[in-house]
């Protein structure tokens, strides 16, 4: 049998295993006296080749054999088992490496440390770490990269930071890590500092910046990187040009959707998907359909693509005909197909449909797959069908942040807050998304009537969740300074508001169209105009919320001439007026006495604008009738309605009678609001304090036998104050208050300098004392 020369075969597995031909250089191997660099070689050549498996297994002869690898097949055997999370085997490998003092260089040990972090045994990484006597820039990045993958950002940052050196490796590992963890703004702050300094950049860099882009919807910081690749000659790249169509789908830019892909050098279905998720899912469908017919090859992936954007632009019908025309062709639906179509039937008109689909899902062996299961829990919450949410959520293997979101969301919807704080409580990991929904719950039975208690006001669950988050590691996103910002405007928390623009700000947020808005409102509501006029003009592109927002503001403190002349302005912009503006101008018009301008303005609102008149615009002009004093006019208004009155209308027709004392028309509103509502004690203390103002006591205690015999009682005033950016809130006869001797001393010495100043008491105030 001829045996080769052994430096003659190395060469030879050498040159094979470069080839990524392993295949053939185990022959070779076997004919050259088990020789450990030959044998070196091949293992290389088969990790090369894609087969770590059969590397690994080879590596073992090494374990059972007198010869000693040397440290580079040490380093080839460990970032194997690191690429295949193969603990144990790193492990084997590691007290191999110890049993026969083997020297290690510092690439196989930084191979170790990636193992030990990619497994996610944290504390054996810096062990290995702490005991090394020689660390090179690998060694540094591998800590930071394999921090950053575990979620320790402080951690990676901190090693990132005191790293003698840096390489693109470092300065991606970190870019990506606050990419992927959600600090997008971190991502391009620290990808700026990396541009500054001079750093190498890498395709990897560019797509994590772009990735932080499409997430914050930062369309010209985008356009800005997009040049960059432009001068770097990148777009070509696929990879590159995915991301890049991905930014511009996610920001409305078609044109620049279909312009990268015409650059990108050679199409696959990713990017022929990319492009037809672009068109669907801005509201292009009939371009999308094209696309779809025109694509040379279709995977599950472009099939759900299609179905999504059909969802999104609320043709379910359209959805369900591509669903079944799946089917047809042999496409098997996978989980993203079902959670897309179960998203559609969130409407309970869509329950019938909603329940087919639930059982194509375990037809199809998905029902435990967790996100079909949140969306399931997401559609019968949304149908208020709690018992259904809680039997999937119950039986479902795995759950995520987002299937627990769904049930808190779900008995939200519900009305069960107690319910959806205890699931929340229990969450075993909250995300930004966790927190938004209960503060939003919060703030909707806030809002509530019935959920408008003293406590409540004093302490709004909303916004204590506002501030728990703060303390958390969760950042605060838009959404969340909307919720915080609606809770300050309930309560007139007027200091808190100002706290929480301040951290707008920090954060980049004050020119967001959203918080703007919500600051406008609060500000208004507290009567602090000036400030919200600041936010009005700090607002690159105001809307129709926006100017409503200002008027309201001004029309609520009484400034009408204001909201006349910021109408002026809004006629003068793109923005068209709505029925809330029309609202706060009839309500200007009221408290300036100006009956003509009024009347013109209802008039024009719908002969103009295309604005329906509502009950609130015949609310108003009622009101500004009945305040001048036309309550004939007023009443013959409301005969005349195109709609049914409320109580409202007639409520202000009532308060009319009151100011100027037609106690028979009073009775006759008063009347039609205890028809409309039984329980409207409001209406009857109104009506006897008009009997009052007339001395016409009988009637007075006629109306307060009725109230007694209905057990109606006269709703308790609330009031509030901030101090010391807490809500004190004065609930009318509140015998819980500790101050109440120095309140009722204050009111006695208030009362003695008004008597004083010779003011006489209305007795409109005491026909209910």
């Amino acid at each position: 049998m001829h045996h080769p020369n052994p430096t003659a075969a190395r060469a030879a597995v050498t040159s094979l295993s470069r080839a990524a031909q392993s295949a053939k250089a185990r022959p070779v191997s076997d004919a050259t006296h088990r020789d450990p660099r030959c044998l070196s070689a091949v293992i290389s050549g088969l990790a090369l080749d894609g087969r770590p498996l059969e590397a690994l297994r080879l590596f073992k002869w090494f374990q059972t054999s007198a010869l000693d690898p040397d440290e580079f097949t040490l380093s080839n055997a460990l970032s194997l088992s690191a690429n295949l999370s193969a603990l144990d085997q790193g492990r084997q490998i590691q007290a191999f490496i110890f049993k026969k003092n083997l020297p290690m260089d510092v690439a196989a040990t930084n191979s170790l440390i990636n193992l030990y972090f990619k497994c996610g045994s944290v504390a054996d990484a810096e062990k290995v770490f702490d005991g090394m006597l020689l660390r090179d820039v690998y060694t540094w990045t591998a800590m930071v990269s394999g921090y950053a993958h575990s979620g320790r950002l402080e951690r990676a940052m901190t090693f990132f930071e005191t790293m003698p050196a840096r390489n693109t490796v470092s300065w991606n590992s970190m870019i990506n890590a606050y990419q992927r963890e959600g600090c997008h703004e971190m991502a391009l702050e620290l990808f700026s500092i990396m541009k500054t300094q001079g750093e190498a950049l890498s395709e990897l860099t560019f797509v994590a910046v772009l990735k932080a882009c499409a997430s914050l919807q930062q369309l010209e910081y985008g356009e800005g990187v997009h040049c960059c690749l432009v001068k770097l000659g990148w777009v070509r790249s696929m990879l590159v040009g995915s991301v890049l169509m991905d930014i511009y789908t996610k920001c409305g830019g078609l044109q620049e959707v279909q312009k990268v892909f015409n650059d990108i050098g050679e199409h696959n279905v990713i990017s022929w998907s990319i492009l037809l998720g672009g068109y669907a899912q801005n509201g292009s469908i009939l371009e999308a359909e094209v696309i779809f017919k025109e694509m040379p090859e279709k995977n599950v992936r472009t099939w759900n693509l299609m179905i999504d954007g059909y969802v999104r632009n609320g043709m379910l019908d359209n959805a369900f005909e591509l669903f079944v025309d799946m089917l047809k062709v042999g496409m098997k639906p996978n989980s993203f197909t079902f959670t897309s179509l179960i998203s559609g039937c969130s409407n309970p008109e869509h329950t019938r449909i909603g329940k087919k689909f639930h059982g194509y899902v375990v037809k199809g062996g998905l029902e435990s797959e967790t996100p079909v299961c949140s969306s399931l829990i997401t559609m019968y919450g949304e149908h208020r069908n709690i018992g259904d949410a809680c039997s999937i959520f119950d039986m479902m293997v795995s759950r995520d942040v987002v299937s627990w979101t769904a049930m808190v969301a779900a008995y939200i919807s519900y009305g069960n807050l107690d319910a959806a704080l205890d699931i929340f409580d229990r969450m075993p990991s909250k995300n930004l998304i966790s927190w938004n929904t209960m503060m939003f719950g919060h703030l909707q039975k806030c809002r509530s009537l019935e959920f408008n208690s003293l406590n409540v006001m004093r302490n709004p669950p909303a916004l204590l969740f506002f501030y728990r988050m703060e303390k958390s590691s969760v950042r605060a996103n838009h959404f969340s300074y909307n919720c915080a910002l609606s809770v300050c405007a309930n309560i007139g928390a007027l200091e808190q508001a100002r706290a929480i623009h301040c951290r707008t700000v920090r954060r980049g947020y004050e020119s967001d169209l959203g918080v703007g808005n919500a600051l406008i409102t609060v500000y208004g509501k507290c009567g602090a105009l000036d400030d919200a006029e600041v936010s009005f003009k700090s607002l690159i592109y105001p809307d129709m919320i926006s100017w409503n927002a200002l008027l309201t503001g001004y029309s609520q403190n009484g400034h009408g001439d204001k909201v006349l002349d910021i109408y002026e302005k809004m006629q003068k912009s793109e923005v068209a007026p709505n029925h809330v503006t029309f609202i706060n101008l009839l309500s200007a018009c009221s408290h300036l006495g100006m009956i003509e301008k009024g009347l013109e303005f209802f008039e024009r609102m719908e002969k103009d604008h295309n604005v329906k008149p509502t009950r609130e615009h015949y609310t108003c002009i009622v009101d500004l009738l009945g305040r001048a004093g036309y309550l004939r006019e007023a009443e013959s208004v409301i005969g005349n309605m195109q709609i049914v009155p409320d109580a409202v209308v007639w409520g202000a027709l009532l308060g009319a009678c009151k100011m100027h004392g037609d106690p028979e028309m009073g009775k006759r509103a008063a009347d039609q609001i205890v028809l409309l509502e039984p329980d409207n004690s409001s209406a009857l203390v109104a009506l006897a304090e008009t009997f009052a103002a007339a001395n016409m006591w009988k009637y007075v205690v006629e109306v307060r036998t009725l109230m007694k015999e209905k057990k109606l009682l006269k709703e308790p005033g609330i009031s509030s104050i901030e101090i010391r950016n807490q809500s004190c809130m004065f609930l009318s006869a509140d015998p819980c208050r500790q101050e109440k001797d120095c309140i009722h001393d204050m009111l006695n010495s208030l009362y003695g300098n008004m008597i004083e100043g010779k003011y006489t008491l209305d007795s409109e105030l005491v026909a209910f004392g």
